[in-house]
């Protein structure tokens, strides 16, 4: 009875630690996204059904995006893990799923900016179906699916409304082939560690102080 009872407190305990390093310092998102922009285009706008201009470089493409993020350095460099979908430029069911690293560059009291890149599995409803599609070979065709491998970036906005939430501003780069994105987020903090009122923002730890990178810029430009 004595070794069930430690061997039953032994999984406990591992429990409880795996749940603290799992969420401790961690958040969890929802994203809406709407207008994307698309440098290139090889196709006939006249597939395009929610098209906001005539050659169709910018439209309107509704969805939705939730991601969890755990800093791994400090709180300046967290794990991202993303999943997505939205309605494509075709009007075509779309999905992503992306792993990454997200730095934060600059904190000032209730403001971050950040920077992320990642890996992203983009797939998609299959355009051959769309009367006007010239298939030019950029994803690859699996049956009722189109997929491909990119490698997407993120730059994000955050404003702090609440000592665990935040909303985010974010440019999403290649979520699809080539395609910039606005998001606009709500972020939950489920361990949060970050001093709101903190102008040299402690919580980015002592080797990103204001001070030790003052001293760095000075030493840089003699």
């Amino acid at each position: 009875m004595l070794k069930i009872f430690y061997i039953k407190k032994i999984i406990l305990h591992s429990i409880l630690l795996l749940s603290l390093e799992l969420f401790g310092q961690s958040s969890i998102g929802l994203k809406i996204t709407g207008p994307a922009f698309h440098s290139k285009w090889e196709q006939d706008p006249a597939m395009f059904e929610n098209k906001m201009t005539k050659d169709g470089s910018l439209i309107m493409e509704p969805g939705y995006e939730l991601n969890f993020q755990k800093f791994i350095y400090l709180t300046v460099l967290s794990l991202e893990i993303r999943q997505g979908i939205h309605s494509d430029a075709a009007a075509k069911k779309a999905n992503h799923f992306s792993l990454g690293l997200r730095w934060k560059f600059f904190h000032l009291r209730r403001s971050s900016l950040s920077f992320s890149l990642a890996g992203v599995y983009a797939y998609r409803e299959n355009w051959n179906s769309v009367l006007q599609y010239v298939d030019d070979g950029i994803y690859i065709n699996n049956e009722e699916k189109q997929y491909k491998f990119l490698l997407g970036s993120q730059l994000e906005y955050n404003i702090f409304v609440g000592k665990r939430s935040d909303i985010s501003f974010t440019l999403i780069y290649n979520n699809a082939y080539q395609t910039l994105t606005f998001g606009l987020g709500y972020r939950f903090w489920i361990n949060p560690n970050v001093n709101l009122n903190d102008k040299k923002c402690s919580s980015c730890g002592k080797r990103w102080s204001q001070g030790r990178v003052r001293k760095w810029w000075h030493k840089v430009w003699r």
